[in-house]
């Protein structure tokens, strides 16, 4: 009787504390506080037992309205469904489906589901009874994180269910379920003794259940419960995997550039076939899961259509695209506050194929150390992609350099310039770069490094090869701060890989080190990163 008293107590003591913020009360400040329960006035009281509620009054301390019932409003177990409705200031919850199962202890969550008139404030609220003669006692807990950043992820749903999920297809709800606070950790309480399998999904149609479209995790083996709340294992959460192939990008760009990306390369007996109006060029990027065409045409409004042919389907692809804007050919430089690195040549951008190129009436100059006059300077035109071209020329001693190219000397498919290009920069001396080594403490396995600027996100990707490489050394870098992470890639196709909770496969697993390096000019910087796996064996122990 004393254990049954104590766990009522407690389950009070909680609500109280998690139905909202206490403040002091002056007239003019406006209401930050959650409504409130009236914690003596609920029927059946709180932490009931031996009892099987066709109503449940829960009382609050100010007028209120509903905030999306039908989602918010959960029971767990969930062997009933429960109607709603709200009575001055009291809601009042009817069983509308289903029926109380005996010697079972139950939760109803208003999750975010109550929140005032006003200021619709609103807050996470439980309500605990049991149908047998006392509550249960059991609890776990999981972290929940995002299997590519490692980030804690709130509002993922967490279920604990009595078998193995076979698939995604199927209709099978959790016995019991939770979600993620802001730490990514959701616990259970008022759990009956039993095995239970614990999976996490991101429910993004709110109907309790996996579907094949949303992001999963799970927990390998059954859930460990416990009389104590703990953190709990950490899971990660990963988009689906599919062998089918699927569009996952679809844009159209100013001028006429139709951006299509797929969540995998193409396979060999896999096609895409473009119906008319056709591109006049198609650019596939290296790894081939992805394309951009560019089409001939001024019009700012129209349609591209295209036929995805694979061993499941023969799917029909258009994309719809109406420009607001003046259509005209830009052009973008690799320049750095006017200045071009030591291990760069000089290359423009367009948004269009370049059509034609009028070599003559594109003039370099340059202003050579020691001078002040302009001299022109022999250059080499380089075609890099049929979006840009290169520049190459005479570095040594040139102080100071001039392009100029007029309206007519470049022309896209579709538009040619309208004004002049006229660029002056000069070139960054290798000493106004600094040098980086990267060291890790031991052979990592095969990965990639990634290394980012953080001041323009610009990236570097160093590959390990797994066998005798561990250090790296990078020169000509900017200035600033850079930041490190290493991808273990498994399948070796230079990208994160997802996983498969029904195969027991992992998503490709990424170090994000906390270690910034700072890139002086003209200096050797040596990073050291620690990516050593310990085995549990070798764990250092850690006191209590």
């Amino acid at each position: 009787m004393a254990r049954i008293y104590f766990i009522i107590i407690s389950i009070v003591a909680l609500l109280l504390t998690s139905c909202g913020q206490v403040g002091s009360i002056t007239g003019g400040e406006k209401d930050i506080t959650a409504p409130r329960i009236i914690i003596d006035k609920v029927q059946p009281p709180m932490g009931s037992t031996n009892t099987f509620p066709q109503e449940i009054s829960i009382p609050f301390d100010e007028f209120i309205e509903l905030n999306k019932p039908a989602e918010n409003i959960k029971v767990t177990p969930s062997d009933v469904k429960l109607d709603y409705v709200i009575k001055k200031k009291t809601l009042v919850l009817t069983v509308k489906e289903g029926t109380w199962a005996e010697n079972t202890t139950y939760t109803v969550y208003l999750n975010h589901a109550v929140k005032d008139i006003t200021e619709s404030n609103d807050s996470i609220i439980a309500y605990v009874f049991s149908t047998g003669n006392f509550l249960d006692s059991l609890q776990t807990a999981v972290q929940v994180n995002d299997a590519y950043t490692g980030k804690p992820l709130e509002g993922i749903t967490v279920g604990l269910y009595n078998s193995p999920l076979m698939d995604d297809t199927s209709k099978s709800e959790p016995r019991y379920y939770a979600a993620t606070n802001t730490e990514g950790i959701a616990t259970f309480h008022n759990i009956k003794d039993a095995d239970f399998y614990i999976y996490a999904f991101d429910d993004e149609n709110r109907n309790n259940r996996l579907d094949a479209t949303e992001k999963r995790a799970a927990l390998k083996g059954p859930a460990t419960l416990d009389t104590a709340i703990t953190v709990g294992p950490i899971i990660r959460l990963m988009p689906p995997k599919s062998n089918a192939l699927v569009i996952v990008n679809n844009d159209v760009l100013p001028t006429a550039s139709w951006c299509i990306g797929f969540n995998r390369a193409l396979q060999s007996e896999e096609r895409f076939e473009f119906l008319s109006p056709f591109p006049n060029h198609v650019v596939w990027n290296k790894r081939g899961d992805s394309l951009t065409a560019f089409y001939e045409t001024t019009k700012k409004s129209g349609a591209f259509k295209a036929v995805v042919h694979s061993s499941e389907l023969k799917d029909t692809i258009s994309k719809k695209y109406f420009f607001k804007e003046e259509l005209k050919l830009n052009v973008e430089t690799n320049l750095v506050n006017k200045q071009l690195a030591p291990n760069d040549t000089l290359k423009l951008s367009f948004n269009e194929p370049i059509q034609k190129v009028d070599y003559d009436k594109i003039q370099m100059e340059a202003i050579a150390e020691g001078d002040s006059l302009r001299k022109p300077l022999i250059f080499q035109l380089d075609t890099i992609s049929p979006i840009e071209i290169a520049f190459v020329f005479e570095r040594t001693n040139q102080e100071k350099l001039f392009l100029s190219i007029p309206p007519d000397g470049i022309a896209g498919q579709n538009f040619s310039l309208v004004d002049s290009l006229k660029l002056d920069f000069t070139l960054q001396g290798v000493k106004e770069t600094g040098n980086m080594i990267v060291e890790f403490d031991t052979i990592p396995e095969y990965g990639i490094l990634y290394i980012e600027n953080q001041n323009t996100k610009k990236k570097i990707e160093v590959v390990f090869d797994g066998v005798e490489k561990n250090s790296h050394r990078i020169d000509f870098l900017q200035a600033g701060k850079y930041n490190f992470y290493y991808l273990y890639d498994q399948d070796r196709n230079g990208k994160w890989s997802t996983g498969s909770i029904f195969k027991d496969e992992t998503p490709e697993e990424i170090i994000w080190f906390t270690d910034v390096s700072t890139i002086r000019a003209n200096w050797d910087v040596k990073t050291k990163l620690s990516i050593k796996k310990v085995k549990p064996e070798e764990a250092p122990e850690i006191d209590d």
